[in-house]
């Protein structure tokens, strides 16, 4: 290094060290800083502001929140997939059981049995056709038939029997009139739309 370089540099360190001496606080004025920091309380008039611009931030997100959620709910809702059980008197149960034989059984959920009873039941034994809605597809069918007091349930086990015998009409969604074919015991023989003549219970 030549001398006009090392006069430069120390004119420079010079320069560095008065104007940090002139910026920089006494440790006396540093603790009265500090202390005024501490002490000092916010005013009142600010943390409304904040409060106020909180609640309409939550209010702007809530507002976006419930909107996409109402938006994924455009799709017609069918009220036939949400049904009741325990609005039907009875709940008749179609199957195969565990030997391979057609059974039926119903189910009273309201009433004792009575005369009438038995007076239905021999009415749907000699009937031979059934009419119905379907209201429910799970594993089991659910009918509820144009006797407004029950609700016909057929296993899956017999409707795999009727699809395997081609028993079943294709095409059958909830809502639809169904017509339930009986044999002379009242076994379910067959399912499949009601027609155009019976669009519902009493057609």
């Amino acid at each position: 290094m030549n001398k006009p370089d090392e006069q430069f540099d120390q004119k420079l360190t010079q320069h560095y060290k008065e104007r940090k001496a002139r910026t920089t606080l006494t440790s006396v004025q540093q603790k009265a800083l500090l202390k005024k920091a501490t002490h000092t309380e916010p005013k009142k008039f600010g943390f409304t502001l904040q409060l106020t611009s909180l609640a309409c931030a939550l209010g702007v997100f809530a507002f976006i929140v419930f909107d996409n959620n109402d938006g994924f709910n455009h799709a017609p809702k069918i009220v036939l997939n949400t049904i009741d059980i325990h609005n039907y008197s009875f709940i008749k149960t179609h199957e195969i059981n565990q030997t391979g034989s057609y059974a039926s059984s119903i189910n009273e959920q309201k009433h004792a049995l009575d005369s009438q009873f038995a007076n239905d039941l021999r009415r749907h034994q000699q009937r031979h056709i059934e009419y119905g809605t379907l209201v429910k597809v799970n594993n089991d069918w659910y009918i509820a038939s144009c006797n407004d007091e029950v609700l016909v349930q057929i296993k899956q086990s017999l409707l795999s029997d009727l699809k395997s015998k081609h028993a079943v009409e294709s095409g059958l969604n909830t809502g639809d009139m169904l017509a339930m074919a009986h044999n002379g015991k009242g076994q379910i023989i067959a399912l499949k739309h009601a027609g155009a003549g019976v669009r519902q219970c009493g057609a």
